[in-house]
C-alpha cells in the first residue's frame, strides 16, 4: 500500500512523506481538529491533511468552523463558513465565502471561484490540504482513540441544570478499552429521555468534570470543580503530545454547542486564568441506576 496521493511508500498517515511536508499542520493543529461527516460511500472526492488523515467529500461540500459543515476544520485562522468545494460534471472548483484569511490552491489566493485540479493543495487560512478527485490506493484505516482510567467500572454523573437534565455515562476507571460515552437528556418535566453518542474528547471531557464536580460537591467556592486548563490538555485523549490551550478550548466550544442543541446552555463555565468547571450541580450514581432502556443497551455494547 502507497501513498492516496502519489502511490509512493507510506509513511505519515495515508501519505508519504514528501506529500505531508507540503501539507505540513500549522501550529496548534491536531489530528481531532479535522473531520468530515461525510460518509465514505458518498464521497465524490478526498481531501488530505498534513497527519496523513483521509476526509471524504461530497459532490457540494461546505467548509469552516461551523460544526454543521462537510468537513469541519477547528483553527483560529479558519473561518464558521470559510469556502465551498463544487462538482459540476468533471470539474471541481472551490469558491471563498468571504472568510477572514483566505483561501489558497496551490499558493495563489482564490478572489472567484478558482477550478480544483487534481492533486492542488487546498489552504483555507493557515490548514493545508491535498485535493483529490481519486486516490491512488485506499487509505489505511485510521487508529482509534480510547480513552483511559484504571477499574473500569462504569459510573452515572448526573447533571441537573434549570432547563434540562443531563446525565452522562462515563468511565471511572482505565482500561475500559471504551472509544466514547453517552448522553442521555430530557427537558424539563418530560418523562422521556433521548440518547447521544459523545466522541472520545467530548466524554473525557465530560467525564473528568463531572469527577471533579462530584468530588467538590461540598466546597463554597463558586467554582468549585474548576480544572486547570493544562491538565485537561494532559488528560483528554487528544492524538498529540503537545495539546495546549487553543486545542482544549475547541473541545469546550464542541461540548458546549452539544449540550445548547439539547437544551443545556451554559453548564460548562470559564474561570478565566485557571480552567474549566460545570456550572450546575452533580451527582453520582452506579450506571445499573440509569433508568433508560437505550442506556442499558449501551452498557451492553459496551
Amino acid at each position: 500500500m502507497g501513498c492516496v496521493g502519489c502511490g509512493n511508500g507510506l509513511r505519515i498517515g495515508a501519505l508519504c512523506r514528501p506529500c505531508a511536508l507540503e501539507v505540513a499542520p500549522c501550529d496548534g493543529l491536531i489530528p481531532d481538529h479535522l473531520h468530515s461527516r461525510v460518509e465514505d460511500a458518498r464521497a465524490e472526492a478526498w481531501v488530505v491533511d498534513g497527519f496523513g488523515a483521509v476526509h471524504a467529500i461530497a459532490a457540494t461540500a461546505m467548509l469552516g468552523r461551523n460544526l454543521d459543515g462537510d468537513l469541519v476544520v477547528l483553527a483560529g485562522s479558519v473561518s464558521r463558513a470559510h469556502a465551498e468545494l463544487r462538482r459540476t460534471g468533471a470539474r471541481w472548483t472551490v469558491r471563498d465565502l468571504a472568510s477572514r484569511n483566505g483561501t489558497f490552491v496551490d499558493r495563489v489566493r482564490c478572489r472567484d471561484e478558482v477550478v480544483l485540479a487534481d492533486r492542488a493543495v487546498l489552504k483555507i487560512g493557515d490548514v493545508a490540504l491535498w485535493f483529490l478527485a481519486r486516490l491512488a490506493h485506499e487509505p489505511p484505516p485510521l487508529a482509534m482513540m480510547t480513552t483511559g482510567g484504571a477499574t473500569g467500572g462504569l459510573i452515572c454523573y448526573q447533571l441537573a441544570p434549570p432547563t434540562a437534565e443531563l446525565r452522562i455515562l462515563a468511565s471511572d476507571g482505565a482500561g475500559s478499552g471504551i472509544a466514547g460515552g453517552a448522553l442521555l437528556w430530557r427537558t424539563a418535566g418530560a418523562a422521556a429521555w433521548s440518547e447521544r453518542s459523545l466522541t472520545p474528547l467530548e466524554f473525557q471531557l465530560l467525564r473528568v468534570l463531572c469527577a471533579r464536580a462530584y468530588a467538590e460537591a461540598a466546597s463554597p467556592s463558586p467554582v468549585r470543580g474548576c480544572v486547570a486548563t493544562k491538565q485537561l490538555a494532559h488528560e483528554l485523549p487528544f492524538q498529540s503530545k503537545y495539546a495546549n490551550q487553543e486545542n482544549v478550548r475547541q473541545v469546550v466550544l464542541r461540548v458546549r454547542t452539544l449540550l445548547a442543541e439539547v437544551g443545556a446552555r451554559d453548564v460548562v463555565a470559564a474561570a478565566p486564568g485557571r480552567g474549566y468547571y460545570l456550572a450546575c450541580p452533580v451527582s453520582a450514581a452506579g450506571a445499573r441506576g440509569v433508568p433508560h432502556a437505550a442506556g442499558a443497551a449501551i452498557l451492553g455494547r459496551w
